[in-house]
């Protein structure tokens, strides 16, 4: 077994384990080539070897970014070495080393979808094969990416200063986490934090503190000032003109902006909270079209984002859309007390929001120890603790498995008997080989804590019978309530909300909810112009995937209303 110098005994490393003795030096040599001045690299020969390796880089300090192995070995009761690297180090990313070809093989297959489904590797490597392999360094530069994202370690140009368990420090912290904000949390009862509230003077009482990387100091932002203040718009011109509205910045939404923009239509989007959505708060997709490895839904939305301002879309942050009517002049959109713009159409993707539970003694726990939704940094903040996550749906799956990486314990409650109509197959495999419990039938009810949730209160719907169990965190993921309560009444909606579009106007609105000739167009409301798209959608599929489908076809109906309304048919290319 190999061991770094001295003086690298603490870089991050990149452990590398395979029991051919030529091979083992090929991929320590490619790695070496290219990382070693800022990565250790580590090799040993069998699994056995690797896990003391691990575990001699825990006992030190030493962080582990990445561990490529073509073994994953039988080190006790069936525990492998990703197993192990996984409870040490929960960054780090793990990879299965393979031969070139080898997907090809049955049983080497069969190994990399076992592990996949699993949870114990993030992706299978192919093995440098030559000198420098390219595509074995865009896998490993991934991995390394992911992990540096994950774990925090680099300056960062915001630090957020408050109470660690502050509800307002976590809703600034999840802000900034949805928006791509790189950023870094200080406990202000620690002596950094009060090292850092006494450079930057800020006065006594204050709550939370964000100091950003030019110096400038905000005392108890408002989400408002906070996106300003990183360079983001928050206002829009009153009266501006648009082509087209977009309300909302869920994956839907970015799909209609990145659709409209790159087609030549002005096209401003609107976002009452941050980018993304509820799918912001998704650690990892695996079945969106394109990520084989999978993508979390706010590195997915922030992409998306990025390819709408390149195109020339403009943004509104942190603004909620008020009111919507239209006049003679076309459509107004209210963006607040004396404020509107104009349009020749409009494109709801207002989604939908988690719906509550309806426990009054846990309301306030909210944001101290309760969560709706659930982001990359409530997990890691939760290392040793006790999790329950709320809902049977892909979010909930996704969550608790991401919980898992740290957590000592994590236990979904589903009210349903059942995931299978709820959830995803490959995550109802992965939940049960990550160690989640899952508890059918079941429901939380009470809770208490001294300043923050401690224990929570849990029924089992079939008996009756109540439990009370310590917790360090509920994240709720139920249910859906579309945001259309804004809605003026002739935009048509169902009993729950969600907007009629399409057919449904006509054959299921009251007679005169479409006095136009012909029938709505695709994806329309009974508001002419007006287009819903997503999850605020009534029949909908509640898939990432379709709201972008959804997103992106509308925008051809769009372009034929927009036409009209500036008198020339159509303003679609070729159109």
């Amino acid at each position: 077994m190999s061991t770094p110098p001295p003086e690298r005994s603490l870089a991050p490393a990149i452990v590398v384990c395979s029991g051919v003795a030529e091979r083992r030096a090929a991929v320590v040599a490619q790695l070496e080539e290219r990382y070693a001045s800022r990565y250790a690299v580590l090799s040993a020969p069998t699994p056995s070897d690797t896990a003391d390796l691990l575990g001699d880089a825990a006992r030190r300090g030493q962080q582990v970014a990445v561990l490529l192995s073509d073994d994953p070995g039988d080190l006790d009761g069936g525990r492998t070495v990703f197993r192990l690297a996984s409870e040490l180090f929960p960054d780090a990313r793990r990879g299965l080393l393979v031969e070139w070809g080898a997907w090809g093989d049955r049983d080497t297959a069969d190994l990399v979808l076992r592990l996949m489904a699993e949870g114990q590797i993030d992706y299978y490597v192919i093995r440098p094969w030559h000198s420098p392999d390219e595509y074995f360094h865009r896998t490993v530069t991934e991995f390394l990416v992911e992990w540096d994202r994950a774990i925090g370690l680099r300056p960062r140009e915001v630090s957020v200063v408050g109470e660690r368990m502050g509800a307002r420090s976590h809703e600034v912290r999840r802000l900034l986490a949805h928006s791509g904000i790189p950023h870094r949390f200080v406990d202000r009862s620690t002596s950094e934090g009060e090292e850092l509230l006494h450079e930057a003077h800020v006065p006594s009482g204050s709550d939370t503190v964000v100091l950003l990387h030019d110096g400038r100091v905000l005392v108890d932002p408002t989400d408002a000032e906070l996106a300003a203040a990183y360079g983001l718009v928050v206002h829009v011109d009153d009266d501006a003109e648009f082509d087209v509205v977009v309300v909302g910045a869920g994956p839907a939404g970015l799909a209609a902006a990145v659709y409209a923009s790159s087609e030549g239509l002005r096209t401003l989007v609107v976002e009452r909270s941050s980018i993304g959505g509820q799918a912001a708060s998704s650690s990892l997709i695996r079945n969106y079209l394109g990520f084989s490895r999978g993508i979390s839904g706010a590195e997915l939305t922030q992409r998306a984002y990025q390819q709408a301002w390149v195109f020339g879309c403009q943004f509104a942050h942190v603004t909620s859309a008020a009111s919507l009517e239209r006049t003679e002049e076309g459509l107004v959109v209210g963006l607040g007390p004396g404020h509107r713009v104009r349009c020749a159409s409009v494109v709801l993707a207002t989604g939908v929001s988690y719906r509550r539970l309806d426990v009054p003694e846990l309301e306030r726990y909210e944001s101290a120890g309760v969560y709706y939704g659930a982001s990359a940094f409530d997990a890691r903040g939760l290392r040793g603790g006790r999790v329950h996550v709320v809902g049977g749906g892909n979010s909930a799956g996704q969550a608790a498995l991401h919980f898992a990486r740290y957590a000592r314990q994590v236990t979904l409650l589903v009210r349903q008997a059942s995931l299978a109509a709820s959830m995803s197959q490959y995550l109802i495999d992965t939940l049960a080989a990550a160690g989640v419990v899952v508890r059918f039938r079941s429901a939380v009810v009470g809770g208490d804590g001294a300043g923050r949730l401690q224990r929570v209160v849990i029924r089992d719907l079939d008996t009756g019978a109540s439990s009370d169990e310590p917790t360090d965190g509920v994240f709720v993921l139920i249910g859906a309530l579309p945001r259309t309560q804004w809605l003026p009444d002739p935009v048509l909606r169902d009993e729950w909300g969600y907007v009629l579009t399409g057919a449904d106007v006509v054959e299921d609105g009251p007679r005169g909810a479409w006095p136009h000739e012909g029938a709505p167009l695709p994806l329309e409301t009974s508001l002419r112009g007006v287009f819903a798209v997503g999850d605020v959608r009534r029949g909908s599929v509640k898939r990432v995937a379709s709201a972008v489908g959804e997103g992106s076809v509308v925008v051809t109906s769009v372009h034929q209303r927009v036409g009209e309304a500036a008198g020339i048919g159509s303003t679609r290319p070729g159109g």
